[in-house]
C-alpha cells in the first residue's frame, strides 16, 4: 500500500460528498458520502501505520463516523432528527 491510495480516498471524499450532495440535493447525504470515503483513507492511512488489515477496517470507519456520530450526538442533536427524517422513508 502506498500513499497514493490515501490521497485518492480523500480526494473521493472531497468529491463525492460535492456530487452526492448536488445530486440528491441534500446536504446530509452528502456528509454521510463524504465521512464513508474518509473512513477508507484513515483506514489506508492505520494499513500504512502497521496496523492489521481487518481491524484497520473497522477502526478507520469507527474513528471517523462513529467520534462524527457522538459528536453530533452530545452537542448537536437536532441535527441527528433533521437526519433521520432526511433517511426515513414515508
Amino acid at each position: 500500500m502506498d500513499w497514493t491510495m490515501i490521497l485518492v480516498f480523500s480526494g473521493l471524499s472531497i468529491f463525492s460528498g460535492i456530487l452526492v450532495g448536488l445530486g440528491t440535493r441534500s446536504i446530509i447525504r452528502g456528509i454521510v458520502a463524504s465521512l464513508l470515503f474518509l473512513g477508507f483513507a484513515v483506514t489506508l492511512l492505520l494499513i500504512e501505520l502497521g496496523v492489521h488489515e481487518i481491524l484497520s477496517f473497522f477502526l478507520g470507519q469507527m474513528l471517523v463516523v462513529g467520534l462524527t456520530y457522538i459528536y453530533l450526538r452530545v452537542l448537536h442533536p437536532e441535527i441527528l432528527t433533521k437526519a433521520k427524517k432526511e433517511f426515513t422513508y414515508a
